[in-house]
């Protein structure tokens, strides 16, 4: 065997393997519940009456950080049709308004300081984005990071209101 395979069989084995974001087309019903905004008010999640985007995320996960501005470009696209909630996954207020901050996301950020939210979700892989029409019954959920860019992230999208 020569140098090349050894090396190519031993990463294989120490790294991970990349993985593509799971799209669930019919997730389990999600309950409502509230989180607090950066200045400490109280907001529904989901937001009532308008087809909304979930997306929990953690300022230490680099998916969540990579996919971010591809969510925010779609938010800002689709503006008029839908609200995105960015929950963060137990972190202080202080370190998220930093971190929002310094990565100049204007996306609503939603604290969930407990991780309640997350577990009653059972939000265990970050990021996870589940999307709800305006009637609150979520129509997609995807764990992992994504490309909300894509024709395909185009079609959840505009599936929540269709």
């Amino acid at each position: 065997m020569d140098r090349r395979r050894v090396l190519a069989a031993s990463l294989a084995l120490v790294l991970p393997a990349a993985r593509a974001a799971q799209v669930q087309t019919r997730p389990l019903a999600h309950a409502a519940w509230q989180a607090l905004d950066l200045e400490g008010n109280k907001v529904a999640v989901p937001a009532a009456g308008k087809a909304t985007i979930v997306n929990f995320w953690a300022s230490w996960c680099e998916p969540c950080r990579t996919e971010m501005p591809t969510l925010q470009q779609m938010a800002d696209f689709y503006s008029d049709k839908l609200v995105l909630q960015a929950v963060n996954f137990k972190e202080r207020g202080a370190a998220v308004q930093r971190h929002v901050k310094n990565a100049a996301w204007t996306v609503p950020v939603l604290l969930d300081p407990l991780g309640e939210g997350a577990a009653g979700w059972n939000v265990k892989i970050f990021p996870t984005t589940v999307g709800f029409d305006a009637k609150g019954v979520p129509r997609w959920r995807v764990q992992g990071e994504y490309d909300w860019s894509s024709s395909e992230a185009g079609k959840l999208v505009e599936g929540l209101w269709r």
